[in-house]
């Protein structure tokens, strides 16, 4: 094997695939309880000598195969009791799921023994803490958010902020370690970004409350973190201990940028709603994908500058263990087959997690506005005039008469088959303004209803036009000799702040409520939805195939497990 990894007669595609097959067969070979000592004893006692000694990760899929396990179980035992102390056990082992095990497959690549995991870990944890206090606290008294400009400057801060305080924790931590190159740096960078990046994915945790997105964040933020906070740190790190003079030295400067600009493009296309541009599945993506590959060039060419360097007086060896016997392949058979089943039945426990099951309400979609008003009108062909003035020498239908003072009146006008109802108010100079319309439909008052849609939000307003305001109740009122009382004086300091813009609707659209359905309406589809006032019940279909397929991966795992171990029982017997 040793000759065919590094033969230069095969074709190189060849020699690729042999490396990756034995790269698989390192991992998922058994491992012996001095290799477990090595890795935790490594930069311990004797076991702490700069001589290189080349082994392949190994330790990390078992730390990420623990971890999934665990969190499924936590999950799924939240989602069936609603505990609060399973809830905030999930919110630290859904943080660790992808972190924990990519910190260790980094420290596991790193091939001397001058840096122990114990002290990597303490780095993560100090790092990670220190940088998440300082940068809270820019957050809170360097930049408020409420004075930001626009969505494009906020994000262009976090971008800059985060990178500037991880990457100085991780500088500063160099300097206390006093160890200085490049391999060294990129863990040491690695190891705060990890802690950051641990206390950041707690909190978004906790922000999905009791509901199912805990799995969904946990999930997607851990698979996002082999391209985020940590390698940028580790990037920042490295450069630090690459460069002689980092300080005055541009090349420098050039890769905190870079990891800068790296960290606002992955932040802008989700950022805000406001960034239109940006808006929607192809361009978003787009520029994630972007910002992976960048990520992943980058780190690939820092680690092959570290190890080139590390293995300058010449390439050493792969480490071979010695050959294990029949019956303890056998028994580490046994063993995957029991964790690649309770991987999976992780998988399905995690996915049951998401299925919301129970009564779901019906409801009617509808996309052209036209068809949405006959349908709530009932086929009527009811028209009201949302700008007619009030007639004084109109007939008055009925009014509202308070101490001599007439404070609202109503007009009726019959047009075609309708009789319509115009409600005014007056207000304190006898003027009046149209505030509802009514329909007569079946000797049953019908009031206009309107959806009145935003960008990114709508409102149902019932019985009130869109050119209706209504008084502000907050302006003072007259005293007695007929002056209006004195206003606080302004701050001379306080610069005059501009008005903020009222937003302007999408569209307006008017209606009578004939049937009297409970509606909204759908951003995300942009369409009507009306509820029936029927419910179905869902997800029950997807539950029951869920667990005919754990079923039947526990029964066949079960009796894997079980027949492996009696064979190698055997054969050791034997």
């Amino acid at each position: 094997m040793q000759n065919s990894l590094h033969s230069d007669e095969k074709p190189k595609n060849k020699r690729v695939k042999e490396k990756l097959k034995y790269f698989f067969k390192e991992t998922f070979r058994p491992h012996t309880k001095e290799e477990y000592a090595e890795v935790f004893t490594r930069g311990l006692g004797n076991n702490c000598s700069d001589s290189v000694a080349r082994k392949l990760p190994w330790l990390y899929i078992r730390v990420f195969a623990l971890n999934l396990i665990l969190f499924a179980i936590i999950a799924f035992s939240f989602r069936l009791a609603r505990f609060s102390a399973d809830y905030l056990t999930a919110i630290v082992m859904g943080g660790l799921l992808f972190n924990i095990p990519l910190f260790i497959f980094f420290f596991e690549l790193y091939p001397k023994r001058d840096l122990s995991l114990l002290k990597l870990v303490a780095v993560l944890l100090i790092g990670g803490v220190l940088s998440t206090v300082i940068i809270t606290l820019g957050y809170e008294y360097i930049y408020s958010t409420s004075n930001e400009p626009n969505a494009w400057i906020s994000t262009l801060w976090v971008g800059f902020w985060e990178e500037f305080i991880k990457g100085a924790v991780a500088i500063a931590a160099i300097f206390i370690l006093g160890k200085k190159n490049p391999p060294y740096c990129f863990l040491i960078g690695f190891a705060v970004g990890t802690g950051f990046s641990l206390t950041e994915d707690f909190g978004y945790n906790y922000s999905m409350s009791y509901s199912y997105g805990i799995v969904l964040t946990s999930v997607g933020r851990g698979l996002s973190c082999v391209c985020s906070h940590a390698p940028w740190t580790a990037m920042i790190s490295w450069a630090f201990a690459k460069f002689k003079k980092p300080f005055i030295n541009f090349r420098f400067y050039l890769i905190v940028i870079l990891m800068m600009a790296l960290h606002y493009f992955a932040d802008v296309p989700f950022f805000d709603d406001n960034l239109n541009i940006l808006r929607g599945l192809t361009v978003g993506w787009a520029i994630e994908a972007v910002v992976v590959a960048a990520i992943f060039t980058a780190v690939f060419f820092a680690l092959k500058s570290c190890f080139k360097e590390l293995y300058a007086e010449g390439k050493p060896e792969i480490y071979h263990p010695e050959p294990i016997t029949k019956t303890a392949k056998i028994s580490h058979t046994a063993n995957i087959t029991a964790v690649l089943c309770g991987v999976a039945l992780s998988v399905f426990a995690l996915a049951g997690y998401c299925i919301k099951v129970g009564d779901v309400a019906v409801c009617d979609k509808i996309y052209d506005d036209n068809e949405f008003i006959e349908y709530m009108q009932d086929g009527l062909p009811l028209h009201a005039d949302l700008n007619r003035e009030f007639d004084p020498e109109g007939e008055i239908y009925s009014e509202f008469i308070s101490e001599g003072k007439r404070l609202g009146a109503t007009q009726k006008v019959v047009e075609g088959d309708g009789e319509y109802f115009y409600v005014y108010y007056f207000d304190e100079q006898d003027l009046p303004h149209l505030q509802s319309v009514g329909a007569k439909v079946d000797d049953r008052l019908c009031y206009l209803s309107q959806v009145i849609i935003y960008e990114g939000y709508y409102f149902n307003y019932y019985g009130y036009p869109s050119n209706y305001r209504p008084v502000d109740d907050s302006s003072w009122d007259v005293g007695d000799d007929g002056e209006e009382p004195p206003t606080e004086p302004e701050d001379p300091e306080e610069p005059d702040q501009p008005p903020e813009e009222e937003p302007k609707p999408v569209k307006v659209v008017s209606f009578f409520n004939v049937k009297s359905l409970n509606h909204g309406y759908s951003i995300e589809e942009g369409c009507y939805v009306i509820y029936t006032g029927e419910t179905e019940f869902q997800g029950l279909g997807a539950i029951i195939a869920l667990s005919v397929l754990a079923g039947a991966t526990l029964i066949g795992g079960s009796a894997a497990f079980i027949t492996l171990k009696i064979k190698a029982r055997r054969n050791k017997d034997a």
